[in-house]
């Protein structure tokens, strides 16, 4: 969701839209929280030591490196944390420091200032890289003057985050010698889940870190019990390195538990090996001394979602099912028609490009009657799709046609469903005994039966941070004042000197002040916040009704969604998080959740809260890699990237996150294409931030560039999300105009005659989704980079799971590309480019299978690739992707 901005009107639809701003943790109940932006960091993910060898310890081997213990020469850390200082500002009344380490909260550190005039604060820090800014008079976000420029990274804003590494500093090692390996550095730690995560009873991802090139090759040996276990022997690949650090890993598996493991190292003709008691160069020692996993995973993420292939629904705009509950009822709602132009005046409206977006303010009145009985019908268009999850934009009743303005959790708005059918409502309070089922309600119900029929998975979007102004409860407040029983509930301010309070008034002196998440006494009165329960008694216990009512409808979970996309998550203490997480799993074990997060999420993700957020973090990447290009990232930076994506979390939550390039709180991912080289959804809303942002069509070169990003993100780790009509060719600014109605062939000509249903477009996510769905390594394999070569803009990295591997190869370049992909099988193995119509087919499902997609084959005659010297070749064209798969 983005924070709702204030319009010239004073009517309800002058907060139609959204606007953005980059929430981040709230640590604390009195924080408020502004992200100046963070990109990427690798977070430890607990406070392990580093395992240190002195060489004297490592008997016998003379090939060891000879150094001592690493100590302050490379930059340990003292045991107290990291100091930050700041002294550049001597008009600053207060100092905070804002970072990856506390959810960029402006408040939640602050600092001490020194007779100097300088201003410090020591923070218990884990090993690794944080990102940070001085927030300097609580507005002012301040790059570090004395920063270390080698940490700095883009805040997503055209600004810079400043960076602090805790822990040994690589850069100041000695350079790698030949046939000999640093044993001081190496580091595996059983207690961090970089090194060692349980993933499920059958999977464990291990870790190891050496010095850059250091090492040539690491191999994990593990066995399982049982009779004649043998050791087996896996090649790790190296994932990633930074300052002076390599890092190796892979997954295995394991039919039994627990599981026995070393590591095996090599460079050149020196082998040693790592285990739970040193390093030594006996292979039979490592034996004796393995380090061992009982394979109990500390949490677990549904099944199903690590294989969904999501797509985002904004209901009012994706398809008209049932004329009779379309909204057109209030002064702030006008019906339009379907097909008509978006960008000039409709009937109805004030005439004037002023009053587009401004003035009358047409835009935000406009309601084009999207409904259930549209969700419905056209079930079977995203089952041709290949689509399996839907998430869909709030459902619950509201005054606005984007429904992030609750006026009540219990029911389904009637312009989805029948309209008028609250009326025979009456007798509900917030005690869930008096709740009943509206015509709307058994609608909405009706249609999760038939997409679970039909393959589907659904998931609503839980908005329970705030309300809008006609939320009943908050209407009792406006009556009664502080004699409301719900006055508990909202943060008030201030009474006022009138009961019943007048709306006119609201944030005036002498009219009813209340917080509220867009602005003061705005539309969107905020529930209290607690620092034990992380809301109010009274919102605590009505949020988790809520939640019990719509995943178990009269205590049956298979008839309820299947779990939930939390809006602005960061805004609600953790506390509430934790206590609601049980409620959802007691109630539906398998049900999904997803926190709208766009920073990194780390205090989310531990397995205590979500099972996983929206994947912004992605998305930003991947905007540098494919979109941008004057400032565009070279590949090793984009696998560099990805590979902290990857790994930033148990992977278990990245197998699950929801992977997008777009949302209703961003400008289409084809729009991108056209204005390149912005921040990440920056500058794109073209009424208040993006005058110069260009409208334009797409040009076919940049179509074509999408379509590789789209390849990109079906291949990779987590579970991709396209927002509606992406598929078949939408393109726009940010909102409001990316929430346009859904292109549909079927309804004819469109009066703009640029819109039109862009059949290649649709048939190519067909085929990249039914890819997905038919390699299990790409919905649970290890990601790692292979190759990059920066001069001629290839990427190239694979997924790994169960013997099988799949190469993505990337020619980001405007010109032709031969390329050599290394990969483990012996010559001679056959490979198919999947992606390829040449040499694999799309298969449409029977007619009457209900719940079947669209799956793919290799055709009988199929030119293959064959691997010759450890590399497959494969020529692709300017901008042209490969999935290469076994034959």
């Amino acid at each position: 969701m983005k924070r709702l901005t204030s319009r010239p009107s004073g009517r309800f639809v002058a907060f139609d839209t959204l606007t953005i701003l980059r929430t981040a943790a709230v640590l604390a109940v009195t924080s408020t929280v502004w992200l100046s932006g963070c990109d990427d960091q690798t977070p430890q993910m607990s406070t392990g030591t580093v395992n240190v060898v002195p060489v004297a310890d490592v008997q016998p081997t003379a090939n060891v490196a000879d150094v001592q213990p690493l100590t302050m020469d490379v930059g340990a850390q003292e045991s107290n944390g990291h100091t930050f200082t700041y002294r550049d500002n001597p008009n600053a009344n207060s100092v905070h420091v804002a970072g990856t380490f506390n959810g960029w909260s402006s408040v939640a550190n602050p600092m001490t200032r020194a007779a100097d005039g300088s201003w410090s604060v020591t923070l218990p820090l884990d090993e690794g890289v944080h990102h940070y800014k001085f927030v300097v008079n609580g507005d002012q976000w301040i790059t570090d003057p004395a920063g270390d420029p080698d940490f700095f990274e883009p805040d997503n804003y055209g600004g810079q985050n400043s960076g602090v590494l805790v822990g040994p500093d690589g850069r100041k090692l000695p350079a790698p010698q030949p046939d000999a390996i640093l044993s001081a550095v190496i580091r595996h730690e059983p207690t961090d889940l970089q090194d060692v995560n349980v993933v499920s009873k059958n999977l464990l991802r291990l870790g190891i870190r050496v010095q850059e090139s250091d090492v040539s090759e690491v191999s994990v040996v593990f066995r399982t019990p049982g009779e004649n276990a043998a050791w087996k022997t896996q090649r790790l690949s190296s994932v990633q390195s930074r300052f002076g650090f390599e890092r190796f890993g892979g997954m295995i598996s394991a039919d039994a538990s627990p599981v026995s493991y070393f590591f095996k190292l090599r460079d050149g003709n020196n082998v040693v090996y790592h285990h739970a008691t040193g390093i030594t160069p006996d292979q039979s020692a490592a034996e004796v001394g393995a380090f061992v996993n009982s394979m109990q995973p500390a949490f677990e993420t549904p099944d199903w979602a690590k294989s969904a292939v999501w797509y985002q629904i904004f209901p009012e705009r994706f398809r008209n099912g049932d004329a009779s509950n379309d909204p057109n009822d209030q002064k702030f709602e006008r019906l339009i028609s379907w097909t008509s132009d978006w960008w000039k005046n409709q009937p109805g409206e004030t005439p004037g490009e002023d009053n587009f977006y401004k003035g009358a303010g047409n835009v935000w009145q406009r309601r084009y009657g999207g409904d259930i009985q549209g969700l419905q019908q056209q079930l079977p268009y995203l089952r041709s799709l290949g689509v399996t999850a839907i998430y869909l934009n709030p459902m619950f009743e509201a005054e606005s046609m984007h429904k992030y303005d609750t006026a009540d959790f219990r029911h389904i708005d009637d312009n989805f469903g029948i309209k008028g059918d609250l009326k025979d409502l009456s007798g509900e309070t917030d005690d869930p005994a008096t709740w009943k089922w509206s015509k709307s309600d058994l609608l909405f119900l009706d249609f999760v039966a038939e997409a679970h029929k039909q393959g589907f998975k659904v998931v609503l979007d839980g908005v329970f941070n705030h309300v809008g102004r006609a939320h009943p409860f908050f209407q009792d407040v406006v009556e009664k004042g502080p004699a409301s029983k719900y006055a508990s509930w909202f943060e008030i301010e201030d009474f006022g000197n009138t009961i019943p309070a007048d709306p006119e008034m609201f944030g005036k002196d002498g009219g009813l002040k209340f917080k509220a998440w867009d602005q003061p006494s705005g539309h969107l009165p905020a529930f209290r916040k607690n620092a034990e329960r992380g809301l109010a008694e009274g919102p605590y216990e009505h949020v988790m009704a809520i939640t019990r009512r719509w995943l178990a409808p009269d205590g049956d979970p298979s008839r309820g969604i299947d779990g939930w996309r939390l809006d602005v998550a960061n805004d609600i203490p953790h506390p509430f998080w934790i206590e609601w997480r049980k409620t959802v799993k007691q109630t539906k074990p398998d049900a999904y959740i997803c926190g709208e997060i766009w920073t990194w999420a780390q205090p989310w993700l531990k397995g205590d809260q979500f099972d996983a957020v929206m994947n912004y973090q992605f998305a930003m990447p991947a905007q540098n890699f494919f979109v941008d290009q004057r400032d565009a990232i070279k590949p090793s930076e984009f696998l560099s990237r990805l590979s902290r994506v990857a790994y930033a979390y148990p992977y278990q939550v990245s197998l699950a996150q929801m992977n997008l390039f777009d949302s209703h709180d961003t400008d289409r991912l084809a729009s991108m294409f056209v204005n390149p080289d912005r921040p990440y959804d920056g500058a794109n809303r073209i009424q208040d931030n993006g005058p110069d942002y260009s409208g334009a069509k797409p040009t076919e070169t940049q179509w074509q560039r999408m379509k590789q990003a789209v390849a990109t993100q079906m291949m990779f780790v987590g579970a991709p999300m396209t927002y509606y009509g992406n598929e078949n060719g939408m393109w726009s600014p940010d909102d409001p105009n990316n929430r346009q109605p859904m292109v549909w062939k079927d309804l004819g000509t469109y009066e703009n005659p640029e819109i039109e249903f862009r059949q290649s477009l649709f048939d190519f996510f067909q085929r990249v989704i039914a890819i997905r769905r038919e390699l299990p390594a790409l919905n649970l394999g290890y990601f790692r980079p292979v190759l990059s070569d920066d001069d001629a803009g290839i990427a190239v990295f694979a997924r790994d799971h169960n013997g099988q591997s799949v190469y993505v190869v990337i020619n980001r370049s405007d010109t032709e590309a031969t390329v050599g992909v290394p990969v483990d099988q012996q010559d001679g193995v056959a490979f198919h480019n999947w992606l390829d119509p040449q040499q694999t087919d799309v298969v449409q499902p029977k007619v009457d299978a209900t719940d079947a997609r669209p799956t793919i084959i290799v055709k009988p005659d199929a030119r293959s690739h064959l691997s010759s010297g450890g590399k497959v070749g494969i020529t692709l064209p300017a901008y042209g992707t490969a999935v290469l798969v076994q034959k």
